[in-house]
């Protein structure tokens, strides 16, 4: 699903309801864990930067919505959590936020950003 805006508030304000609000939501985690990170439109999705260096973004595609890990190898460490998610090596795609992927993502979020 690509999406053609300026900014990240453009792209969240293009997002159907649902899935803007859960981007938000991850979007609200990421900057309560990390209230210096910048953020900008980078690889065509709202990306988050801690130091000017791309630690994590958000994604809406066609069938999922994601979290990405820019540094895939740091996931490692949440090898027996993802388990229960589709995956790939460096993002977490999920159709529903719920409870418990928000306390994920926020763990997730805290770590990366520390690396």
């Amino acid at each position: 699903m690509k999406i053609s805006a300026a900014d990240p508030e453009a792209y969240f304000a293009s997002l159907p309801k649902d899935r803007r609000e859960a981007l938000l939501e991850i979007r609200n985690v990421i900057r309560t864990a990390w209230p210096k990170v910048t953020e900008d439109l980078s690889f065509g999705m709202p990306t988050y930067h801690l130091d000017g260096n791309a630690f994590c973004a958000v994604a809406s595609q066609k069938n999922f919505m994601a979290l990405y890990v820019m540094h895939h190898d740091l996931l490692n460490a949440f090898h027996n959590d993802l388990k229960a998610y589709d995956h790939g090596r460096s993002c977490i795609r999920f159709r529903r936020l719920e409870p418990p992927t928000v306390e994920l993502f926020d763990r997730i979020v805290k770590y990366t950003g520390s690396r």
